[in-house]
């Protein structure tokens, strides 16, 4: 109850960024940790003019072998998203919101193995047994649908979706978000 009483004048902030308003989604996985089960969640913010305009927290159907597989399993989920998105962009007339070519959409993720997986369409001993449906993502980097780059984990705004946060680290992932508290009260 004391979150709901100290987040009631929260508000989304939508503007331009770094990113000059362009869709960027960032990916992230958190390895085995749900505890029963050892399956991985795999999360997601969609952000648009500096605000999330989808987000998503999923447990992973499978259980993952590693880090790398978790997160490479996260951008998969995560690439399906961008697709729609874009989709839906085109649709409303402002493929320009895409990206700069109105064609590739960004991904930022924290984990350069699963980024060399998708970027490598060659299997590997330590890839070949992930399943074929997670593949996917690699495709669409092939295709220039997806680009996909490394942020360090400190930037990573989708890590708030993977843990609960301290309350100095869950205030920087609410700015992050883009959320802000309200002039009017």
């Amino acid at each position: 109850m004391r979150y709901v009483r100290s987040s009631l004048d929260l508000r989304l902030r939508f503007g331009r960024t770094n990113d000059s308003g362009c869709l960027v989604v960032y990916t992230d996985a958190d390895w085995a940790g749900q505890k029963h089960d050892r399956k991985s969640t795999s999360e997601g913010v969609a952000m648009l003019y500096g605000g999330p305009v989808c987000w998503l927290s999923k447990v992973q159907r499978s259980v993952a072998t590693s880090s790398t597989e978790s997160e490479y399993i996260a951008q998969a989920t995560n690439a399906k998203t961008t697709q729609w998105l874009a989709q839906v962009l085109k649709d409303i007339g402002c493929p320009e919101l895409i990206g700069a070519n109105g064609k590739t959409v960004q991904m930022r993720a924290d984990n350069q193995g699963a980024i060399a997986l998708a970027n490598n369409p060659h299997l590997h001993e330590r890839s070949r047994h992930i399943d074929i449906s997670y593949h996917y993502v690699r495709d669409l980097v092939q295709n220039g649908k997806v680009k996909i780059d490394y942020i360090p984990t400190a930037d990573m705004i989708a890590d708030g979706f993977t843990k609960p946060l301290e309350r100095t680290a869950f205030e920087k992932f609410k700015g992050r978000l883009g959320m802000t508290h309200s002039m009017l009260s």
